[in-house]
């Protein structure tokens, strides 16, 4: 079976090849019929942490998403706002996924109370659009405001965890796919009794949920 190709925009600027690949590798390692092309856009080297970012960098991601459309099947925006997506619908002739949208149907489709957490003051609408009708609760991480903030930040980001937990949730999504980078999900299994949605994990299920390739 010849694999899906995914052609995967990383919204953080300032990455080295191999941190670029990260998210790429998640992927391929989870679900094995997927090969992942991985690019980054230009300009943003703290990433997309507030809507002002998210809005500036459309252009930036559309520009991206044409230079990798001809040699996928697929397109991928690896953020959790899905900031490009709608306009990279319109613009491409192959399916365009967000990672915001994908978390945000993977929690709608589990039937409990969701709890998210994020890195910003607010849940990107990508995700609140997605999870409309659900009960939810959301809390942003203690001593984070960007991506860049995550690494080293794992016990913050179990304790918010735990409040989310406390509050009734029974499933926590991780409203920025830098957790997906620093493994957040993962922890989080381990130390608390709760499922949690990884979002460049939910953009994969997606995918291969609709992309089938036979060779």
């Amino acid at each position: 079976m010849a694999k899906i190709r995914v052609g995967l925009i990383r919204v953080i600027s300032d990455l080295d090849h191999e941190q670029a690949q990260v998210h790429g590798r998640i992927l391929e390692q989870a679900f094995p019929t997927l090969a992942v092309l991985t690019q980054a856009i230009d300009g943003f080297p703290g990433g997309l942490y507030n809507r002002t970012l998210e809005q500036q960098a459309v252009p930036e991601i559309v520009r991206v998403g044409r230079a990798l459309a001809a040699r996928v099947d697929v397109v991928a925006v690896s953020c959790a706002a899905d900031p490009g997506v709608d306009e990279l619908r319109e613009a491409l002739s192959i399916p365009v996924v967000g990672a915001g949208s994908c978390l945000g149907l993977v929690g709608r489709a589990l039937g409990t109370k969701m709890g998210i957490l994020t890195i910003a003051p607010y849940v990107p609408q990508a995700i609140v659009r997605a999870l409309h009708g659900c009960e939810v609760a959301w809390r942003q991480v203690e001593g984070v405001h960007r991506t860049t903030d995550l690494p080293g930040a794992m016990d913050a980001v179990v304790q918010a965890a735990v409040g989310l937990v406390d509050q009734g949730c029974r499933a926590i999504g991780l409203a920025c796919t830098g957790f997906s980078t620093v493994g957040a999900a993962a922890a989080l299994r381990q130390a608390l009794p709760v499922v949690v949605v990884d979002p460049v994990l939910a953009m994969g299920a997606a995918i291969t949920c609709v992309l089938n390739r036979r060779g």
